[in-house]
């Protein structure tokens, strides 16, 4: 198993499943050896329309996840888009993970939404 383990959930349609809280549980592995982690949720925003996600921007830097906008295009996709993505850092699971989530979501914000928890060392 390796020490930062990468999972993402994209939420379109994924109403039942698996919440930012339930992924930051300790690596049993880890806790027996004495190394602490800690976990970034990272939440990401993609629409051909900026006007259509910046409600979903504001409440990611309410929230705290300091976000960023990126301009896009791609030999796939040429059309411009727009991507904002925040990230914050959470010491152990909790559910104001969840809260920022679901805000986003609640947001109505015309926009792909994805998300992903990483796990990482705290340094000794």
């Amino acid at each position: 198993m390796s020490l930062a383990a990468l999972l993402a959930f994209t939420l379109a349609g994924a109403s039942a499943a698996t919440l930012p809280s339930n992924l930051m549980l300790p690596d049993p592995d880890l806790a027996t050896h004495g190394i602490v982690e800690r976990w970034t949720l990272t939440i990401r925003l993609e629409s051909d329309d900026l006007k259509a996600i910046t409600p979903c921007r504001q409440v990611l830097a309410e929230r705290g996840f300091a976000p960023v906008l990126s301009k896009m295009a791609s030999s796939t996709r040429p059309q411009l888009h727009f991507k904002i993505e925040g990230n914050k850092e959470y010491a152990q699971a909790t559910t104001e993970a969840d809260d920022a989530l679901a805000a986003v979501q609640q947001a109505g914000c015309k926009t792909s939404v994805s998300w992903a928890v990483v796990a990482k060392p705290v340094p000794r």
